[in-house]
């Protein structure tokens, strides 16, 4: 019975186990860092130009762009001041694009293609503020 106690004992010892740092002077993790507010509100913006042609002519149902609109706010901005800027932002994006084109037509796909690659552009330079 002893031997199979010094024989458990040793395979315990010979487990690796995890190494805790010694030294107390040890950084805090650096915060969660967000993009510039001004490039994601431009993202929002043009978010808010594309939901309003996709609702022009599809109809109020239609929540592509909306739904990529909460999910950049999942990320960028789950509360306070900077979720109430980007709101605004998406709201004069999706004004402004009701003042420019009032009814639906044959170049809305083409218009709403043109929003498109003006967000992709954006959401490109955002991530990029990430990875530098």
């Amino acid at each position: 019975m002893m031997l199979r106690a010094l024989v458990l004992a040793a395979a315990m010892a010979a487990i690796p186990t995890p190494a805790f740092a010694q030294d107390p002077e040890l950084e805090e993790p650096a915060p969660p860092r967000n993009a510039p507010i001004e490039m994601v509100a431009d993202l929002a913006e043009t978010l808010g130009r594309a939901h309003a042609v996709r609702t022009l002519c599809n109809g109020d149902t239609d929540s592509t762009w909306r739904n990529y609109m909460l999910n950049l706010m999942s990320y960028e901005a789950p509360g306070g001041d900077r979720r109430a800027s980007l709101t605004d932002a998406f709201n004069r994006g999706y004004r402004g694009q009701n003042r420019e084109t009032s009814s639906c037509t044959a170049g809305m796909p083409a218009i709403e293609a043109a929003i498109a690659r003006r967000g992709r552009e954006l959401s490109d330079a955002i991530a990029r503020t990430y990875l530098n």
